[in-house]
């Protein structure tokens, strides 16, 4: 997986101008081109950039997109998938500030498109709980799937996971701060056992390769850190914390030899709590909306 940092509207606007009457092909130029006919009312440019069978389908996503010009923010591609996060003004309020929704694509044998359904429901339906449901739904399957698989992927969504709560804070805070408490409370208790866990490995195995002490060292003293400050339960202290359980995740999976097999099964077993612990908070943020 590819993490990208985008430039606005405007540069992608000049690259496709330079690049001619070529076809838009990296997942941000097919997004550019998509928004600017939307902001056109152009539905035969939006039925070439998207999975739009046929223009009767257009409908704008139920709003006027005429001179909105999104910009745009990190680029993840994911295989055959990739998300562009968007930013756009807030309906009839210009001067307001921009609300960060995602832009899906999926590649077919044509090249990237904007997956048209699954965006409109991101536009008309931005309440983070369905989207941030999904997104934990494919990281635990990877984490139950294989704990010791490269965790490039792992950490992606988990990176992605860290950047939805940030972008929905506000709304988090105002509507489930009870939620994020409890959830914060059982967060940080399994990654002290996490942390408590490697603590008992490096003594324990005082001559294993340095190499994989280092690894272990670093991943237990995040730990620490990022679970001391979810004694102040904000969203992004939440999004830290799950950024520090994804880079355990990695460290872990990058450790050599057969030193550290009798601990896998404690590891595992406090990725797979903290997987449980997560989507009960985000059914529980579910049942409030």
């Amino acid at each position: 997986m590819r993490v990208i940092r985008v430039p606005f509207l405007a540069c992608l606007a000049v690259a496709l101008l330079l690049a001619g009457c070529s076809r838009p092909e990296t997942p941000q130029e097919v997004a550019a081109a998509f928004w600017q006919a939307m902001a056109d009312n152009d539905a035969d440019d939006v039925v070439a950039y998207s999975t739009l069978t046929d223009d009767s389908g257009f409908d704008g996503f139920k709003r006027d997109w005429a001179g909105v010009a999104p910009s745009f923010g990190r680029v993840v591609i994911d295989g055959p998938e990739a998300t562009v996060v968007t930013r756009l003004p807030v309906a009839g309020q210009p001067d307001a500030e921009r609300q960060e929704r995602m832009t899906y694509l999926v590649k077919g044998a044509e090249g990237w498109q904007v997956d048209y359904e699954r965006t409109g429901e991101a536009i008309l339906n931005p309440s983070p709980f369905q989207g941030l449901m999904g997104e934990l739904n494919r990281l635990g399957d990877r984490i139950a799937r294989n704990f010791s698989q490269s965790s490039d992927n792992v950490e992606a969504r988990m990176d992605q996971l860290a950047q939805d709560l940030q972008t929905y804070s506000d709304d988090l805070r105002d509507r489930a701060q009870d939620a994020m408490e409890a959830f914060a409370e059982r967060l940080q208790d399994a990654m002290k056992s996490l942390e408590d866990s490697l603590n008992d490995a490096l003594q324990d195995n005082q001559q294993a390769p340095q190499g994989d002490r280092a690894v272990l060292q670093q991943a237990a003293r995040n730990l620490d850190t990022r679970a001391e400050a979810l004694d102040e339960p904000t969203a992004e202290h939440l999004a830290e914390a799950s950024r520090a359980v994804a880079d355990a995740g990695n460290r872990l999976a990058s450790l050599s030899g057969e030193t550290w097999r009798e601990y896998q099964p404690q590891w595992e077993s406090a990725l797979t709590a903290i997987r449980a612990d997560t989507r009960r908070f985000f059914e529980r943020l579910g049942q409030e909306r």
